[in-house]
């Protein structure tokens, strides 16, 4: 003969069944929410110490900054390229650095002129003459033709020979053979955004950089004046 037990005695396992679930199920429920929340901040991505320090790239290696993919090649000091120049700048020479740039944007555009910085301190007793500033080559040449500010089409790469006036500590002293040591540049990078001011679209600075250890070189040979003389050209 079967006997039914009575209802508060089948109630007991139902309780403890009941109470033993659910502190667990909230107890899980806390742990995957926190490690969702710790996903989405990016709190389990690789670590990043805060004084990394910005991204480093080689010279002769393109560097995606956005609108131009840049690569930076070589650096001098002349005072052979538009030495007609000079002296309305107050400058003694030209600092020169030669970058390859690949227009990645759909439209024509110039190389901005914020697409290198200097360094603060320049070698060799170098400084910036008159009101030049680090982040703005003045003027920018297209390496084989020296044609000024050149536009530059999408997908089409070009050479570009970055200028600054700069003044000499001793007469010709980076002048004679050029520099023989490196000059640490800073490209900025960009994206393409809406503005909150104005409306539009455009690129805008990000606030990270990429530094590149650039070696001297050369004076490209298509920048350089032609001698008095053209038919000794």
């Amino acid at each position: 003969m079967t006997t039914t037990a009575p209802r508060a005695a089948r109630d007991v396992p139902l309780v403890r069944a009941v109470v033993g679930t659910w502190p667990r199920r909230v107890a899980l429920g806390v742990v995957v929410g926190v490690v969702a929340s710790t996903v989405a901040a990016g709190g389990l991505a690789r670590h990043v110490a805060a004084d990394a320090g910005p991204a480093r790239a080689v010279a002769g290696e393109a560097v995606a900054t956005g609108p131009f993919d840049v690569t930076v090649r070589s650096w001098t000091v002349t005072d052979a390229v538009r030495a007609d120049d000079l002296e309305g700048a107050g400058a003694d020479a030209w600092l020169v650095v030669v970058v390859g740039a690949d227009n990645a944007d759909r439209e024509s555009r110039r190389l901005d002129r914020t697409a290198v910085t200097l360094p603060d301190a320049l070698p060799g007793g170098l400084a910036l003459a008159g009101d030049a500033e680090p982040d703005r080559p003045d003027p920018t040449l297209l390496v084989r033709d020296a044609s000024a500010y050149p536009l530059l089409q999408p997908g089409l790469p070009e050479d570009v020979a970055l200028l600054w006036p700069v003044t000499l500590d001793a007469e010709d002293a980076l002048l004679d053979g050029g520099p023989d040591e490196p000059l640490t540049v800073t490209l900025p990078e960009f994206r393409y955004r809406d503005m909150t001011v104005g409306g539009g679209r455009r690129w805008a600075e990000t606030g990270d950089v990429v530094l590149v250890d650039v070696p001297p070189g050369d004076v490209p040979p298509g920048i350089v004046d032609p001698p008095e003389d053209e038919e000794d050209w």
